[in-house]
Parts: C-alpha cells; sequence; structure tokens
C-alpha cells in the first residue's frame, strides 16, 4: 500500500529574535500608538505587527491524505493490472491507497459488495448492471480486460481426446459453464455467431473455476468456456479450442467504484495507475509472469507461459458503449435476471446506462458515447 505523504519544517525556537521587517513594523506602530507607555510601545507594536504579517504569510502546505479505496479481487489472471498498480506503487504515485479485500468466488464477493463493506471490486459488466438495478451506488469506471483481434481472451475449449472441431460438432454435448456470468453470456454469443440456439448443448453449472478445468480435464464434461490462462492450460494436456472471442470487440472485466467515490479527480487517478500497469505488463512479461505465480493467479504448469500483452488503446479507458450495454441488458432480460428498462412486474428493471457507465451522463450531455466500442 502507499503510505501518506508527509512534509514537515523544523520548528523555531521560541526565544528567537523578531526578523527584521517584524522589529521594524513594531517600530513604526509604537510611534503610531504614542499614547502607549514607552515601555509597551515597542512591544505591543511588535506583536500587532507580527501578528498581522503572519495572517498574510501563506500556510504551510498540509499533507495531503491519500484517497483509501478498498477493493475485492477475485483470484483470477485478470486482476494482475491492480496488483501491478499496487506493487510498483503506481497508485501511491496517484494519491490513492489501494486495499485489497481477496475472494475465492464471486458470490462472496457480491455478499460483501451487497453488505457495503466495498469501496469498490474487479466485476463482470453484468454484475455491475444488476448491483444498481438493485439500488447497489456502483459505477463502472475503468476496464482491466477487453477483447483483442490479435490474441483470445475468452474461448471454447473440448476435452483432451474429442474429435469435435467446430460448435456444429458438439450438438447435445456437456459444457460446463457458470449461470448468469460473462462464461454463460460469451457462451450464448458464441452460439449465436454459429447460427445455432442457446439449447444447442447441454449446459452444466459449475462456479468454481479450477473444478470446472479438472472436471473437463478428467473426460467428464465434453468442453468448457473458460478465459487464458485456463485455455492454455487445457491445450497443454490435450485439448483443443475450437471457437473464441477474437471477432468480438467489447469490454469483459471492470472495476466499478462506489458512486460517491467515483468522482472524476479519483476516477482519472485510478486509470491513469493501471494506463502505467498496462506499460509495465508489456515491458516485463517474465517479472509479471512471476508475480501472477506467486498470487496464484496462474497456475504453476504454466510457469513458461509469456503473458498476453495489453492494448493501450482499450484498456483502461474503453468503457462499455451504449451498443454493449444494450446487448448485456437483453441477455439478462433474456435470462429473467432483469426486467426491461422502465418496466413494472416482480423483476427489478434494468437500469439505464448512464446510471451504471461513468461519464455516460456528460458524455450523453455532449453527443457522444462514453465508451470507445461503438
Amino acid at each position: 500500500m502507499s503510505s501518506c505523504r508527509a512534509s514537515s519544517s523544523a520548528a523555531k525556537p521560541s526565544n528567537a529574535a523578531a526578523p527584521p521587517c517584524v522589529a521594524l513594523a513594531g517600530l513604526v506602530f509604537g510611534q503610531l500608538f504614542s499614547g502607549w507607555a514607552a515601555c509597551g510601545r515597542v512591544f505591543w507594536g511588535t506583536l500587532l505587527a507580527a501578528s498581522i504579517l503572519t495572517a498574510f504569510q501563506a500556510p504551510a502546505a498540509a499533507a495531503e491524505e491519500p484517497r483509501k479505496l478498498r477493493l475485492g479481487l477475485l483470484p483470477i489472471a485478470d486482476t494482475v493490472l491492480l496488483h501491478v498498480a499496487q506493487r510498483s506503487g503506481f497508485f501511491g504515485a496517484e494519491g490513492l491507497e489501494a486495499e485489497f479485500v481477496p475472494f475465492q468466488s464471486a458470490d462472496e464477493k457480491n455478499a460483501a459488495v451487497m453488505a457495503g463493506g466495498l469501496d469498490g471490486h474487479f466485476c463482470e459488466i453484468s454484475a455491475a448492471i444488476v448491483q444498481r438495478a438493485h439500488g447497489l451506488p456502483y459505477v463502472v469506471a475503468a476496464t482491466t480486460t477487453h477483447t483483442d483481434p490479435a490474441q483470445r481472451v475468452f474461448g471454447l475449449v473440448v476435452k483432451p481426446g474429442s474429435t469435435a472441431k467446430s460448435l456444429a460438432d458438439l450438438r447435445g454435448a456437456s459444457l460446463a459453464g457458470a449461470s448468469r456470468t460473462i462464461i454463460d453470456f460469451l457462451t450464448d454469443v458464441f452460439l449465436a455467431q454459429a447460427g445455432l440456439p442457446d439449447d444447442f448443448v447441454e449446459r452444466r453449472d459449475i462456479q468454481k473455476i479450477p473444478l470446472r478445468v479438472q472436471t473437463l480435464l478428467a473426460g467428464q464434461l465434453d468442453g468448457a468456456v473458460l478465459p487464458e490462462p485456463l485455455l492454455s492450460v487445457v491445450e497443454k494436456a490435450g485439448g483443443r479450442v475450437i471457437v473464441d472471442d477474437r471477432t468480438l470487440n467489447m469490454p469483459l472485466a471492470v472495476v466499478a467504484l462506489r458512486a460517491d467515490l467515483a468522482d472524476r479527480a479519483t476516477v482519472e487517478a485510478f486509470r491513469r495507475a493501471l494506463a502505467r500497469a498496462v506499460a509495465q505488463v508489456n515491458s516485463q512479461p517474465v517479472q509479471t509472469r512471476a508475480l501472477m505465480l506467486e498470487l496464484g493467479l496462474i497456475p504453476p504448469s504454466l510457469a513458461d507461459w509469456t503473458p498476453p500483452r495489453y492494448n493501450p488503446a482499450t484498456i483502461p479507458e474503453s468503457l462499455p458503449g451504449p451498443a454493449v450495454y444494450d446487448a448485456y441488458v437483453a441477455w439478462l432480460v433474456k435470462n429473467e435476471v432483469l426486467g426491461p428498462p422502465g418496466a413494472g412486474g416482480r423483476l427489478k428493471p434494468a437500469p439505464a446506462y448512464e446510471d451504471v457507465v461513468f461519464g455516460a451522463a456528460e458524455a450523453a450531455a455532449a453527443g457522444s458515447p462514453a465508451g470507445a466500442d461503438e
């Protein structure tokens, strides 16, 4: 964590002589008020002059307290930028003090969010939308993971020994995922791109990613939608990635901050720290991999894995634009997580784009989207 930067100056001895300018002012005031006794003239004049001069002197700059942010994180590779920003002092250099609260699952983290114990958290865009719909005052402030045409982030991988080479070969196959998460969302996207219905595969809800991988490698599942570097783990064991997200253009993981803390100065400072982390990760892949191994963000079997490069054109600035936001809302409505915007009924209505994405209201007033994914 960053430490508070304080400045101090040595105190002057109490018996120090008054500066010449103060003594001279004292004599002047003493002459002006000639009715005073001679013995008190210089003393009171000096005291009065010193008080006036002191009042006009600029006070010593007080040390500015850093903005403290308590952030909930998951032990996954996508959080490495946050760890680098903290370890390298980038948050501290921007006047922020980031405290990371680790959680083993999204359910645990979301419970802490509901309880109001976090200033912000690493999350999926759909989670930020749902939380806002339920009255939790968080806004999407920065992007930590974005699709990239040069490298995959998520993909669908089949078990070792499978003969499947495309989604069309997986009719009725068992596919591990996590309901109502980015994994489920991307499964729908991949199927739609292939012109296949949502029920083309048999979905198995396995929320914990390590268990999902173990079950797949044991041959108890036909396939799974996974993020990197777990796609590489399964590939090394004989699996095959048959579709990935390189053709998409959207943010996938973000940091949401409490709305009352997400003023422009704080958000811009937070993004600057992440931008410096992007530059460091891109220039120091070996050190980044060592950090990820140390923190348990990747398994020991990936000790020779090269971390992906982050695109500074999309991370951390590229927030979800209206089109991507609407796609997430449509998916949440289809899966009966939320109701349509403005609708009544048993489901909470989806919130407006401007209520979820930082800067969206200002951008709308200026006639442009807050995100860069349009």
